[in-house]
């Protein structure tokens, strides 16, 4: 029932943006990234991955030494390819699945993953927000405390019982890199149709903190579309292109990787079956 009403979310978000935003504009916004945009905006998604890969290493290094770099990457690609199909991409914490040890623990280091990224995500959304709308000031503190009072919950709740990784510097610099390779991806997108300004740059972190705060997509999708419609519109700017980046940006950060995940999955399974019919 939760999947089924996240899928009607999202396809209804989605239906609405293309309604609003009206298919001739948006088929327009779309021309004007060209291929060369595209290819270079798949290399940027690799770049990302690849600091994923790092820091995801740096947590198993830890907390299981044993693992290797090929098997932390095959943990990663699976996590995103069980990702792309469970709702909010919570199929993620299941890279531990693809490790043939520690599972329950690489799960909560998943948690931690994604959880030192949405902090560094939201702080730097929230900081654009600050100097974008002086107004939402007020607003903005009282979230920023009820967060910080969250999080320092959540570490007294966990530190005396589970061990969490020593790395923290590391960790934090390498989810700053993720979210600042990302963040330039799509604003490297979004510039294709509207001019570079300061409106632009601090616009994309407020959208990503947008996205993190309300995870109720499907397929990571509708939420940040809507969102980017939503923050290009009250600054006065064409929503079309941040709508057509945001929709770029699910190809090639979200399919992409689970599509190396599916493969090779897929792959392994087809030399274990060889293996058995041998």
């Amino acid at each position: 029932m939760v999947i089924g009403a996240k899928i009607i979310l999202a396809t209804a978000l989605l239906g609405w943006a293309t309604w609003y935003l009206k298919p001739a504009e948006l088929l327009a916004a779309v021309g004007q990234v060209g291929t060369d945009k595209v290819l270079i905006c798949g290399v940027i998604a690799l770049v990302g991955l690849g600091v994923q890969w790092m820091k995801w290493q740096l947590l198993l290094r830890d907390q299981i030494p044993e693992t290797n770099r090929r098997d932390a990457l095959y943990s990663l690609l699976g996590g995103a390819a069980l990702g792309l199909v469970t709702p909010s991409r919570l199929g993620e914490l299941g890279r531990g699945v693809f490790l043939e040890r520690s599972r329950a623990k690489a799960a909560l280091l998943t948690a931690v993953d994604k959880l030192s990224s949405a902090v560094v995500t939201l702080s730097l959304g929230a900081v654009a927000a600050w100097i974008l709308w002086p107004q939402l000031r007020g607003f903005l503190l009282l979230l920023f405390c009820i967060l910080g009072a969250l999080l320092y919950w959540g570490w007294c709740r966990r530190k005396a019982s589970v061990p969490l990784p020593v790395a923290w510097g590391a960790i934090a610099g390498l989810s700053v890199l993720f979210n600042v390779v990302f963040m330039g991806q799509f604003f490297y997108v979004v510039t294709a149709s509207v001019a570079a300004n300061s409106a632009v740059v601090l616009a994309v972190p407020v959208i990503f903190a947008l996205k993190t705060l309300l995870p109720l997509g499907f397929l990571d999708l509708g939420v940040r579309e809507a969102a980017a419609i939503l923050v290009f519109s009250s600054l006065g700017l064409e929503p079309q292109p941040a709508f057509v980046a945001s929709i770029l940006i699910f190809v090639c950060n979200v399919c992409l990787p689970a599509g190396l995940g599916w493969l090779w999955i897929g792959s392994r399974r087809l030399r274990m079956m060889g293996k058995v019919a041998l």
